[in-house]
């Protein structure tokens, strides 16, 4: 028993333990969602602001070519000179509406500056792949700028907005090389192809200084923001965190044009993000946990001891009720052989106090026996709850038992007014607990007693088939109303429990079916029309030939 309390109360601790932990992982890991995605916003949108701030860059260099591709005559010299001027300006070309390059003329006498132009531009100006790229953006012109002049945010850098000018980036030795172009109202294109160290400077001066966490922002001061170039390699970078070879961005996000091609990445420091982010929270749900394990625990304990301690009373009272009803069996003895002998001895005496006093005595008797039958059920009650209650079989005839019991009950059924009918059908020779059938019997006929009293007829019937036997008794008393047949054979359980009604304790029926099921059958109430119908089935093998009379 205390074993079985042990592991009922580990469920009762372990098992809300258990949900606890579940909910609080999955509550940990959705806020670890949350937090991530929202750091993961608010970095990403560092990365666009940087972003925006190199597009403004680009913008403004716009503006300037712009002007500068406008005031551009077609004269070498001027051109040469243009270039001198403008640091920014690595060559300036002119493309004729047929796509013709005139200037620099690759006929003509050129610098050394000019023809490593041409060298590094062949692609794009003499298999005209710019040219290309005007006349398709000039088709599409039209519907662009119907679209965009219905947007506040368009970028006047985009191709489409601005269908007159844009920039052209290609590839070509050291990395990335960006051109800007200009188409005239005379179809000739004026483009300048950027020196590329000073724009990587200059965007270089636009963004954070190395030796400064991340624009100031306490955040994420251990992180590292990396500006990628084409070819992945890193083309500038700020922040205090060293990454590890190999480690991933939280962040990545593609530039605007020009630099399509180029990427920004924040990456951050995993300890950092584990005790300032989602860590916090685990903290939290595990400290919790604790708390609920720590109370539960606890409040375990006690009960267990509040348990423990009715336990050992309960036992307490047991016991003594034990004893006391093994000490009562002693003394009832006595008087039912004393009375047996007195009863034999009135038998021969003559005279008319002879009737009264053998009157007198068979409620001696009778009371006696009624007790021994109680003390019986108690301590029979008491070893079934030690689970000590065993089967002793022996040889005898089932009918044989009946009509002993029925011997015990006939002078009270008789003075009650209740005529027995035994049908016998149980005569063959079985192996049987005489002592289990008998207490069976008498608690059945002992409620026939108390509750069919002046119902007129009791009805025994009693069959045998292969190694089976049942029992069938029956009383035309008032029964047992529905909504009480679930609960009859519960112990303690009585019907009625007023004074005036018939007395009894509630274990007869529960021993009953206990010791019906320890022989191998069962004890059930039937449906009957009028009283109560118990069924009484009980497993008994043959005897061997020549045992028992």
């Amino acid at each position: 028993m205390a074993r079985r309390q042990l592991v009922l109360l580990s469920l009762i601790v372990c098992l809300p333990l258990a949900l606890l932990a579940w909910l609080g992982w999955r509550v940990a890991r959705n806020e670890q969602i949350r937090i991530r995605r929202q750091f993961y916003e608010v970095f990403e949108q560092q990365l666009k602001d940087i972003d925006s701030t190199l597009v403004d860059y680009f913008q403004e260099r716009e503006r300037e070519f712009l002007t500068l591709a406008d005031s551009q005559s077609f004269d070498a010299g001027q051109l040469r000179e243009s270039i001198r001027q403008e640091p920014r300006v690595q060559q300036i070309f002119v493309l004729h509406p047929d796509g013709s390059l005139l200037h620099p003329r690759p006929d003509s006498s050129l610098n050394d500056s000019e023809r490593g132009f041409l060298v590094q531009t062949s692609q794009v100006l003499i298999d005209r792949d710019l040219i290309r790229l005007a006349n398709s953006t000039s088709n599409i012109a039209g519907d662009a700028k119907v679209a965009l002049s219905e947007r506040s945010d368009a970028s006047p850098r985009s191709s489409a907005a601005s269908p007159t000018h844009g920039w052209y980036s290609w590839h070509w030795g050291r990395g990335l090389h960006l051109i800007f172009w200009h188409r005239r109202p005379s179809g000739h294109i004026t483009g300048v192809l950027l020196e590329r160290s000073r724009w990587m400077a200059d965007l270089i001066a636009e963004l954070p200084d190395t030796e400064q966490s991340n624009s100031g922002n306490d955040l994420a001061a251990e992180a590292r923001i990396r500006l990628l170039d084409s070819q992945a390699d890193v083309a500038y970078q700020w922040g205090r965190f060293e990454p590890p070879e190999g480690a991933e961005a939280f962040v990545d996000i593609a530039l605007s044009h020009p630099l399509n091609s180029w990427r920004l990445q924040y990456l951050i420091t995993d300890d950092w993000f584990e005790t300032t982010g989602p860590g916090s929270a685990y903290f939290n749900i595990v400290s919790g946990i604790v708390f609920a394990a720590v109370t539960l625990i606890v409040l375990g304990l006690v009960f267990y001891r509040e348990y423990a301690r009715e336990i050992r009373e309960a036992t307490q009272r047991v016991n003594f009720v034990n004893q006391v009803s093994h000490e009562l069996k002693t003394p009832l003895t006595n008087i039912r052989m004393y009375a047996d002998l007195l009863e034999r001895d009135l038998d021969s005496v003559e005279g008319e106090e002879n009737g009264l006093a053998l009157e007198r005595l068979k409620v001696i008797v009778s009371e006696s026996q009624r007790l021994s039958r109680l003390i019986t059920n108690v301590l029979t009650f008491a070893r079934g709850q030690r689970d000590q209650n065993v089967t002793r079989p022996t040889t005898d005839r089932v009918d044989r038992v009946i009509c002993r019991c029925l011997e015990r009950f006939e002078p009270i059924l008789q003075g009650s007014g209740i005529d027995v009918h035994f049908d016998r059908g149980a005569d063959a020779l079985v192996n049987v607990d005489i002592d289990a059938l008998e207490q069976i019997l008498i608690n059945l006929l002992s409620n026939v007693e108390k509750y069919a009293d002046g119902s007129g007829r009791l009805e025994i019937v009693s069959r045998q088939q292969n190694d089976r036997t049942q029992i069938v008794v029956a009383d035309d008393g008032p029964g047992i109303p529905p909504e009480h047949r679930s609960q009859i054979f519960q112990s303690f359980f009585r019907v009625a429990d007023a004074l005036e009604d018939a007395p009894g304790t509630g274990i007869g029926l529960s021993i009953a079916r206990q010791l019906a099921r320890l022989h191998g059958g069962d004890l059930v109430l039937q449906h009957s029309q009028m009283g109560a119908r118990f069924c009484v089935e009980l497993r008994t093998p043959a005897a061997p030939d020549g045992d028992g009379a």
